[in-house]
């Protein structure tokens, strides 16, 4: 065998190693990846939520109470929508989150946005947990 044969020899050996770990290194790192980013999000959710046990409480009035879906390509989903206002010291907020923490983790199951909407109808008069700091952010559940 030649240098060149050698070469060549050691070139198909290394693309073969290289596309042996490639193919299972990238799906590793691409499922790491994505569970860090979960894991990351959960933990900004579990945090904003943990903050809000020191918000106070003022009643508010449920405006809009309807299950929207969303399509994208094949992709589709269905949530709840409740838009409710509210008054702090004297001045008036409107907001639609529902729960505390969800614009950084939220899971749907199928079902729960109809009973979400269900406990919320349109005119009822609901419980508000508001940041005392910032009354803009608020919550319907902690």
């Amino acid at each position: 065998m030649g240098n060149l044969d050698w070469i060549i020899t050691g070139f198909g050996l290394f693309a073969g190693i290289a596309g042996a770990i490639c193919t299972t290194a990238i799906p590793i790192l691409i499922l790491g990846g994505l569970g860090y980013f979960l894991y990351k999000r959960n933990q900004q959710s579990m945090a904003y939520r943990q903050s809000t046990q020191k918000w106070l409480s003022t009643t508010g009035t449920v405006l809009m109470s309807s299950v929207q879906s969303h399509h994208t390509g094949r992709s589709h989903s269905i949530y709840p929508v409740v838009v409710y206002t509210y008054s702090v010291d004297g001045k008036s907020y409107q907001s639609q989150r529902i729960k505390a923490g969800e614009q950084f983790l939220s899971v749907r199951i199928a079902g729960q946005a109809q009973a979400t909407v269900n406990r919320y109808p349109i005119g009822t008069t609901v419980t508000v947990y508001y940041d005392p700091s910032n009354p803009v952010e608020s919550a319907l559940e902690k």
